[in-house]
């Protein structure tokens, strides 16, 4: 469990037997337990078995912080609480309605990996129930396990999307917003999957992450880095080239499937072109795979008429 400061530290889930993948932030200390995205329910036993390799059980436990409702990020919220019911779950308002009753976000995965492929890659999903949630809006401050943490809405990857700032330690958690990331290198790439990529929003939500001046921005996908400018500075230029990439293809008159094998081409160009090798960008077939980024593309330039 590496160590970001103090007792705040992150666990590698190794999803689909894979490092760099996914990761979750624990606060450790008396206080009581927090949990940053505890990830799929896939992850359970490796995700309890690393924090009891730290003495720390899922009785302690007692904050989990939700950045955004997606299977990768909060699947396993609900066994969690199922083990512990006194865990207190923080979700922006829009993404409660589907950690209280899952099955509309399960059906939804459902029709992209199948049932089987759900059950393998997510694992079980079940509800949280409504007394343990904390509800979210636009601009939050919350006290918890000893910490204090700023909250501001950042749709763009989603629209229920939250970002938390623990100004004590200067660790932004920013989920998929902060973008995907698996080098020490400055190099990253924006998620952007279906259904509510909204690109104006992701750089007012930028904006918002860059206004708390933090030391660390920590990602899901993956870790936590410093010299925060530097890495929204690669992030913006990277939204912008994947949205450039995208609308070039569409406006070619290939079939449909063609427009993605050019999209993919110019996508593995302008990876090689930072000269990440393809050990290090291996994590993003599990986390971003360009299927998905490419469908949230061209969903977001249909919404404009393109």
């Amino acid at each position: 469990m590496p160590f970001i400061v103090s007792d705040i530290s992150y666990v590698d889930l190794n999803f689909c037997n894979t490092p760099k993948a996914i990761a979750t932030g624990v606060y450790g200390g008396d206080a009581g337990v927090i949990l940053i995205d505890p990830g799929p329910g896939s992850c359970i036993d490796t995700l309890t078995g690393l924090l009891q390799a730290q003495g720390i059980r899922v009785s302690d436990v007692q904050t989990i912080l939700i950045t955004h409702i997606h299977l990768d990020h909060a699947g396993a919220t609900g066994l969690l609480v199922r083990e512990n019911p006194k865990i207190r779950v923080y979700v922006h308002d829009k993404g409660a309605p589907h950690v209280i009753d899952p099955s509309k976000l399960v059906n939804s995965a459902n029709q992209l990996w199948g049932v089987e492929g759900v059950a393998r890659l997510w694992g079980q999903v079940i509800p949280v129930p409504q007394e343990n949630l904390h509800i979210l809006g636009e601009h939050d401050r919350i006290a918890t396990g000893g910490h204090i943490f700023d909250v501001r809405y950042t749709p763009g990857h989603a629209s229920h999307h939250v970002s938390y700032f623990d100004e004590g330690s200067g660790i932004v958690w920013a989920g998929d917003t902060a973008g995907l990331r698996f080098t020490s290198q400055t190099f990253t790439l924006p998620p952007t999957p279906p259904p509510d990529i909204d690109l104006e929003a992701w750089g007012d939500s930028i904006a918002k992450l860059r206004a708390w001046g933090p030391e660390i921005v920590f990602i899901t996908h993956f870790g936590p880095y410093g010299n925060v400018p530097d890495h929204l500075d690669d992030l913006e230029r990277s939204i912008a080239a994947a949205a450039e990439i995208s609308w070039r293809a569409l406006q070619t008159d290939l079939p449909d499937d063609a427009k993605y094998e050019q999209f993919k081409k110019d996508i593995a160009a302008y990876i090689r072109a930072a000269k990440i090798s393809e050990s290090e960008i291996a994590p993003l077939e599990h986390v971003g795979p360009l299927e998905f980024n490419w469908r949230g593309l061209v969903r977001y330039w249909k919404k404009r008429g393109i």
